[in-house]
């Protein structure tokens, strides 16, 4: 019988699947048995392959979203340096750092999908999410411009580089081995390093 646990560990074990296998390598067959219910009862739920990729996201990507959504709302605090553009920006890293730590699955399955081919079914039915996070990320350096005259007319190339840079320390963060010396700490230093190597590019 369909229940709201066997909804759960189909989400979980599709989670998991798609992450290490990607969209086109995890069949419903792969998910059913790794959950351990029937393929009705996962059509029931999820209708079919791509409602069920679309429901980890709708899951999982809010994690990321909303603490994100106070934290791009920039504040002008222009006489203080460690308030404005730096700080806030500490803030914004920190919330992906924790995010990448605590959903490390989810965070692989992002990154396979925002690099996949521009035909793959996984990119088509990410790019809504992705665009709500770049979003994001642009609506702070477009407030961010108006208190910082360079800045203008580069808030979304600003909000891509931006996101490409603590992506850069996710992938070799989730690549390496916990212990490895070429594994990032992902704390305050590190997201210190990252906003101050991403500031010298926009005020240099």
């Amino acid at each position: 019988m369909a229940n709201d646990n066997s909804k759960n560990s189909i989400l979980q074990k599709a989670l998991t699947l798609f992450c290490a296998h990607g969209y086109d390598g995890t069949g419903i067959q792969d998910i059913t048995a790794a959950a351990g219910v029937t393929k009705p009862t996962l059509y029931y739920f999820f209708g079919n392959k791509d409602g069920l990729f679309e429901a980890v996201w709708e899951t999982y990507f809010p994690i990321l979203e909303n603490p994100l959504i106070p934290c791009c709302r920039y504040e002008n605090h222009i006489a203080d340096y460690e308030s404005d553009v730096y700080g806030q920006l500490r803030r914004i890293v920190a919330q992906f750092f924790d995010f990448i730590k605590n959903q490390q699955e989810f965070y692989r399955l992002m990154m396979e999908a925002v690099y996949a081919p521009p035909e793959s079914k996984a990119l088509s039915l990410s790019t809504g999410y992705f665009n709500r996070l770049y979003g994001l990320l642009e609506q702070f350096f477009t407030g961010a411009s108006e208190a910082h005259g360079n800045m203008k007319g580069k808030e979304h190339e600003f909000a891509i580089s931006f996101l490409a840079q603590i992506n850069a320390y996710a992938g070799i963060w989730l690549a390496q081995p916990e212990g490895s010396p070429q594994r990032p700490i992902l704390d305050d230093s590190c997201a210190h390093t990252l906003v101050k190597q991403f500031m010298h590019g926009i005020f240099s």
